[in-house]
């Protein structure tokens, strides 16, 4: 049995909970576990806390890229426990939403290596997929193969004293093996989530069932969002979980395409997989 319990999303459901702008989901696998991302801020340990997950335990992390809002927690997470975390490479960029002009950049990148070094980590960076538990893996790097899914416009990250577009390859998503087929597991999918399950499918080998996670649709252009329901149409997947970066109309626009296999994923869902 696969269990996946949402820590943090940018809504909550239930009391007591607290909401933000990021994502983080616990995996729990036969008896292993790994986080995948860590949210924005300490809401990562409220959150966790009632949901009963022992933070102590846990020895895993994934970072599916490095933007703020899915690393900010880690720092809080390392007062708890020392953990290996998989990331890759290029996840320390120095980057920036550009909004206009130079004088209007807005950082959304993280700490230094060193920085959560010495407060314990210990990290495994890969461009290759890693099998982190038993069937659980990173997808690495995930190539662009479709002409309509794009990577913000906005991003920018300092190369060399210049400002450059970001094309964030550090992008990586989890996927978990099952008898049923491929579930994935998105962070912010800024490389497009019908490029990363196709990217998933040629690595694995098999076909994508289902899906939680970011989708970067809700700031994609609308030319995007129609050709992805077009092929989530022709893939027929039979569980999607649009969360975080989708947005509140995405995800209501899925849920009148698509019924009742889209799931609302927000802090305190928990998604089981026999």
């Amino acid at each position: 049995m696969i269990k996946i319990t949402t820590v943090v999303e940018n809504t909550a459901t239930k009391a007591r909970f607290r909401a933000e702008h990021g994502l983080s989901m616990f995996i729990e696998k036969d008896g292993e576990a790994v986080l995948f991302d860590t949210g924005q801020t300490d809401a990562l340990i409220h959150n966790a806390k009632l949901l009963g997950i022992d933070l102590s335990k846990i020895d895993k992390v994934i970072l599916s890229h490095g933007h703020y809002d899915h690393v900010g927690g880690l720092k809080y997470l390392l007062e708890f426990t020392k953990p290996k975390v998989y990331a890759h490479p290029e996840i320390f960029r120095k980057r920036y939403s550009h909004l206009s002009d130079d004088r209007n950049l807005r950082y959304i990148g993280i700490e230094d290596r060193e920085f959560f070094e010495k407060k314990g980590a210990e990290f495994i960076l890969s461009e290759e997929p890693i099998e982190v538990i038993d069937g659980v893996f990173t997808t690495g790097f995930e190539k662009m193969r479709t002409d309509f899914e794009e990577v913000d416009k906005n991003f920018v990250y300092e190369k060399d004293g210049e400002y450059v577009k970001d094309e964030v390859e550090d992008d990586m998503s989890v996927v978990i093996k099952t008898r049923h087929g491929l579930f994935v597991l998105f962070g912010c999918a800024h490389r497009g989530i019908i490029n990363i399950m196709l990217d998933a499918e040629e690595k694995f080998k098999d076909k994508v069932f289902g899906f939680l996670g970011g989708t970067h649709l809700g700031p994609a252009s609308e030319n995007q969002r129609k050709k992805t329901i077009e092929t989530l149409k022709k893939m027929d997947l039979r569980v999607m979980g649009p969360s975080h970066c989708t947005g509140l109309l995405m995800t209501s626009r899925m849920y009148c395409e698509f019924g009742d296999r889209v799931i609302f994923n927000n802090v305190g869902t928990v998604t089981i997989i026999e």
